[in-house]
């Protein structure tokens, strides 16, 4: 079910990889579309601007048409974008493409992270949160696959398949018991537990010890009715001080994984690094590379977040950012601001683009959406994941603009010194600030928020 569902997210991955994948093609005059580099950077940045305003309607309409309405809806939404840019022989409909792309982004990275914390049991939620990132990475993959080897057009084609498999996958998938709770649907939220746990027993157990769908969604409906019993507002998200310190936590996290660079390398890689083969290897096969490293370094992240736990590898993956980016940075300086012949270490940023996908997947690139389902009271939950996803897309949107500008302005170099700062103050928040939820029940993250000042 969760990776059904992901794979709304893994189209917003394809968009993600696209423009790395497209960019070549529309500057070097391979299409009919005529672009010049300010058109660019508004077809890449234009995703984030559609990803702002999905959010918070989707925040709202997934508490009254359920996360699965929505969900099925960006299906939908997703197809139009692929045939707008099959049939697009300028950069307007490009320009629609890619918006209509973010407002379904902003819908897969609010409602999905929510749908998932809900469906998944306590011992293996932190796992299948991290699939969220591994569709996502798996989805700008197939992008950077497609993008050296076919035609543009040819491009739009196969990435819209993936909306129809989604559709057809997930429409037989149940709403999630949380949602259905709220409504009041208590015999369809404990036939969707029992279809979700794949629960084969008696209706009901005496059993203490022996699991029943009866008992966990008792548990559920007591902390729901807690939750609910003030309908959740904007306003909460300050004036609680356990939503304060959770929103605080997931705010920042969400930022600091845009403002680490993601966002730049997966869009401008292939036009930044420098224009040398090793062997068969050159900027548009380390970009595959760079797409395979992010999907598989999920996945081996995907064990660690429940036996590590959150914190370690969020502390662990902001420095690995910032000290490889730190070391491009200091790359480019000396090959684009200095006379320098640097051509004996045009490996370095090859490397740590390699690199980077691994500490940036383990970490921060997965865990501000599991922080984002599970720190929050089920009142203000869906608020939360909406602002959340704002926050994605407003760091992507500023790195993504500022990229292009201030590389022209003072170097590529420049750009990469910020990403580097913006790795260490992570992990120094996340020292400071967060703390570990492996293992806790949501009731029990509840109580931490709350005790400690």
């Amino acid at each position: 079910v969760a990776c059904s569902a992901s794979l709304s997210v893994m189209i917003a991955g394809c968009w993600l990889g696209w423009p790395s994948a497209a960019n070549k093609q529309l500057l070097n005059n391979s299409t009919e579309i005529v672009v010049n580099s300010e058109q660019i950077s508004w077809v890449v940045a234009l995703l984030d601007l559609g990803n702002v305003v999905s959010p918070i309607p989707a925040g709202i309409l997934m508490d009254i048409l359920g996360r699965k309405a929505i969900l099925t809806f960006s299906a939908f939404l997703y197809m139009s974008t692929w045939i707008c840019t099959y049939f697009a022989e300028s950069p307007a409909l490009l320009y629609v493409a890619r918006f209509l792309a973010g407002l379904g982004k902003g819908i897969s990275f609010t409602v999905v992270p929510m749908y998932v914390g809900e469906i998944a049991s306590v011992n293996i939620r932190g796992a299948l949160s991290t699939m969220f990132t591994g569709l996502l990475w798996a989805g700008t993959m197939y992008e950077f696959a497609l993008g050296p080897y076919v035609s543009f057009r040819m491009m739009a084609i196969l990435s819209g398949i993936i909306p129809i498999v989604f559709f057809f996958s997930f429409i037989w998938m149940p709403d999630s018991p949380y949602f259905l709770l709220m409504r009041e649907r208590d015999q369809e939220a404990l036939e969707s537990l029992r279809w979700l746990r794949n629960y084969k027993g008696k209706v009901s157990s005496e059993d203490p010890k022996e699991y029943s769908p009866e008992k966990e969604l008792k548990e559920m409906k007591e902390m729901i009715l807690e939750d609910m019993k003030n309908k959740g507002k904007f306003t909460d998200l300050i004036a609680d001080p356990g939503n304060r310190k959770a929103t605080l936590i997931v705010m920042v996290e969400s930022a600091f994984q845009r403002l680490c660079g993601i966002s730049p390398l997966l869009a401008y890689s292939s036009i930044t690094l420098p224009d040398v083969h090793y062997w068969f290897i050159g900027p548009s096969e380390i970009v595959i590379l760079f797409g395979t490293i992010l999907t598989l370094a999920n996945y081996i992240a995907t064990p660690l977040v429940d036996s590590w736990g959150r914190r370690p590898l969020l502390l662990i993956s902001g420095g690995g950012c910032g000290i490889l980016t730190g070391i491009s940075s200091i790359f480019y300086y000396f090959h684009y601001n200095t006379d320098m012949d640097v051509s004996s270490f045009y490996w370095v940023p090859y490397l740590c683009l390699c690199l980077f996908g691994i500490t940036h997947s383990i970490g921060i690139g997965v865990l501000p959406s599991t922080l984002a389902s599970e720190l929050f009271p089920a009142n203000v939950k869906s608020i939360a994941s909406a602002v959340s996803t704002i926050m994605f897309a407003l760091s992507s949107f500023l790195v993504n603009k500022l990229y292009a500008t201030v590389s022209a302005q003072f170097g590529v170099f420049a750009m990469f010194a910020f990403f580097s700062f913006s790795g260490f103050m992570c992990a120094i928040f996340t020292y400071l600030f967060v703390f570990e939820t492996k293992g806790k029940s949501f009731a029990e993250i509840q109580h931490y928020l709350h005790s400690v000042k």
